[in-house]
């Protein structure tokens, strides 16, 4: 068993930088949101928000090793248990769209690596250049920046929501992570994005109900990886502001 921190290792200001950070991690799944409502162009928020919002995650995460120990517990555990558990998201979401048809294609690499490459201004746009065929026709160069930013993108999201999730959560009963599987599976289905290509929920898609499930499949395999390694992972039990023992 790890050996947990005592309460009074939570160093003043340690709640201050906990949301700060959480803010932060909120800027990669906020990069599809407020880009496809038009808020703020893609590449805007690339260069302005999602990139800065990475080397202060990094920056904060090698400050608070040597300042506050238990929030780098947290936030380091949640990054590489976040990304670990996107494994298993992926296990499920592969056969969803290569073998099954459910989902419409490598979306989750493809739609992030576009717009981060200025391929795409809108959904709508995208879905446009994935009918006419531009997509497939571009040079392998091209496809493959698209394909290599995507998969960052799509393992450094969930590495975020791993993130947000320990820094909030803590250690927590595992299944708590399948609750946070779960929040997040239904924010996907309602994100402004689905809705404009595929419906709330996407059910104008195949017969309605594909991307749902799959994506609920998906998240829900991920939620319980997650919930099992920050279990194990991080040293102190109590939420975001209250350590016990």
């Amino acid at each position: 068993m790890a050996h947990q921190l005592k309460p009074e290792h939570r160093t003043k200001g340690e709640l201050g930088f906990t949301i700060l950070t959480i803010l932060l991690a909120g800027a990669s799944v906020n990069f599809f949101i407020l880009g496809s409502l038009g808020i703020i162009p893609f590449i805007t928020y690339r260069d302005a928000i999602l990139i800065p919002s990475v080397i202060a995650i990094v920056a904060i995460g090698i400050y608070s090793r040597y300042k506050m120990k238990r929030l780098s517990n947290r936030l380091v555990t949640g990054l590489w248990t976040g990304a670990v558990a996107s494994l298993a998201l992926e296990a499920i979401r592969i056969p969803g769209y290569a073998v099954l048809h459910w989902l419409p294609g490598d979306d989750m690499i493809m739609m992030p690596g576009a717009f981060l490459n200025g391929l795409a201004s809108s959904p709508m746009a995208l879905m446009q250049m994935m009918h006419s065929g531009a997509m497939t026709s571009m040079p392998q160069s091209v496809m493959m920046a698209v394909m290599i930013s995507g998969a960052i993108y799509h393992f450094w999201n969930g590495a975020t929501m791993g993130a947000m999730y320990t820094l909030f959560v803590g250690k927590g009963r595992w299944y708590y992570g399948i609750v946070w599987g779960f929040i997040i599976n239904i924010g996907m289905m309602l994100a402004p994005w689905l809705i404009m290509m595929f419906g709330p929920f996407g059910i104008k898609y195949m017969q309605g109900y594909n991307i749902f499930v799959v994506a609920l499949i998906a998240h829900l395999a991920y939620g319980a990886v997650l919930g099992v390694l920050a279990r194990r992972f991080v040293k102190e039990k109590g939420s975001i502001d209250a350590p016990r023992k």
